[in-house]
Order: structure tokens, then C-alpha cells, then sequence
């Protein structure tokens, strides 16, 4: 029989707001890749020539920065004297 809305069949499970493991060891890697990993991560980088330097460089940082979503210049509107500038998400058909 199904369960109620709001209950579960384990009343004991994980609690509200902690990680799973998964979780848990990625932050980890990430501290070691920020903390321990820092000086001989620089020392690779550095041996590199400037275009794997880049390419690294970019590779490693999209697991630390979001990338910003494209965004699309409509034009300027004037309203009560001031003018604003238009600026909404790039369509999906603009994606590459």
C-alpha cells in the first residue's frame, strides 16, 4: 500500500540537510585540489606551454565557477525620461 503524502517507509533516514556521500567526497577533493594540491597543480601549469596552460586552466575552474548564462542586447526603452537597457537570456535556437 502506498505511503501518505509527507510520510516515508524509514522514519529514521538520512536527516533534513546533510550530504550524501557523494557529496561529501567531492567537497573534500575540491579542499584538496584548493589546499594541499595548490603548489604542485601551480607547478604543472606552469611547465606548460601557454595554450594547455588554457585549456587547463578553463577545464579545472568550470568545477569551481558556474558559467554565465548568454545573455541578448534587445535595445534601449525609454520610460519616465530614463532610458534602461534590455538585456534577456539568449533563446536556445542561439546555443551553439
Amino acid at each position: 500500500m502506498p505511503q501518505k503524502k509527507g510520510q516515508t517507509g524509514n522514519p529514521n533516514g538520512r536527516p533534513v540537510g546533510s550530504k550524501n556521500k557523494r557529496t561529501e567526497q567531492w567537497e573534500k577533493l575540491g579542499e584538496a585540489i584548493s589546499t594541499t594540491h595548490t603548489e604542485r597543480f601551480n607547478q604543472c601549469l606552469a611547465k606548460m606551454d601557454d595554450e594547455e596552460f588554457v585549456k587547463a586552466y578553463l577545464m579545472t575552474l568550470e568545477y569551481f565557477k558556474p558559467k554565465l548564462a548568454r545573455t541578448e542586447i534587445k535595445g534601449d526603452v525609454e520610460v519616465s525620461g530614463i532610458k534602461q537597457l534590455i538585456i534577456e537570456p539568449a533563446s536556445k535556437k542561439d546555443k551553439g
